[in-house]
């Protein structure tokens, strides 16, 4: 069972189809991040649903959706009856844990993704790193910019050692220029999500050093968005990655 990539507007598009169905055989859950992790709160909320959700239990036990369930860290949305069944990753965290039966209770997830939320891009690559505000999906403001860093030294003895204590040593200041621009460019903006994008490997040494992060640790995402060079010009495919979300349809 493979999930689906989809962008904010199409998964607004699938609640809409859902919206407009006339079955009202449907159990709607919402779990949030905690729960899924501590499995301890049971959402079964009497005898008539027990079977479904016990299935529902079982399909969130799925190998992959556990991957895309950690790596996106925002909880779980199922839409399932017995002739369909819809599992959206959310690309914002769920806040209440639900269960609703009936018509498809799509408002929660339609009314996340519509909020005009404040987030935050970080993109950063070893020489170049965006910095940027978004309000939903609209630009605020941002900063970019470059730092040289030598490549690696392919020859062997002194020579590779002494530019290899010169790369790292580049790299560290590179960061912390970095981390600067991102404390003067944010200050202390109040926002509701942190996305980095780039080399995973930079984030944890970046928290390190820049305050705002640091304060804020808890706002990051797990994602790490796919950004080859950190430019300008991967702005806009960084957001619309941050707002995508992963679709399950097991019945298919």
């Amino acid at each position: 069972m493979e999930g689906q990539r989809v962008t904010r507007e199409k998964l607004l598009k699938l609640t809409d189809t859902l919206a407009e169905t006339t079955q009202t055989d449907w159990v709607s859950v919402y779990l949030r991040p905690d729960t899924l992790e501590s499995q301890r709160e049971r959402l079964i909320p009497n005898k008539d649903t027990n079977h479904r959700l016990m299935e529902v239990a079982s399909f969130i036990e799925a190998e992959r959706v556990q991957r895309e369930l950690r790596r996106y860290g925002t909880g779980l949305v199922l839409f399932y009856s017995e002739d369909a069944a819809l599992a959206v990753v959310p690309p914002i965290p769920v806040t209440d844990d639900l269960i609703v039966t009936g018509a498809p209770h799509t408002k929660p997830l339609r009314e996340s993704l519509e909020r005009q939320q404040r987030v935050v891009l970080v993109l950063v690559t070893w020489g170049a790193y965006v910095v940027a505000l978004y309000t939903g999906g609209s630009l605020v403001r941002y900063k970019k910019g470059t730092g040289h860093i030598h490549a690696r030294h392919k020859k062997g003895g002194s020579s590779q050692a002494r530019f290899a204590r010169r790369t790292e040593e580049q790299r560290k200041e590179f960061l912390k220029r970095v981390a600067r621009h991102i404390d003067e460019e944010l200050g202390t903006a109040q926002v509701e999500r942190i996305y980095f994008g780039g080399n995973r490997l930079i984030l944890k040494l970046l928290v390190e050093e820049s305050r705002f992060l640091r304060d804020r640790a808890a706002l990051l995402s797990p994602r790490t968005l796919l950004v080859k060079r950190a430019t300008g010009d991967t702005m806009d495919s960084a957001i619309a990655e941050a707002y995508s979300a992963v679709v399950f349809q097991p019945n298919q």
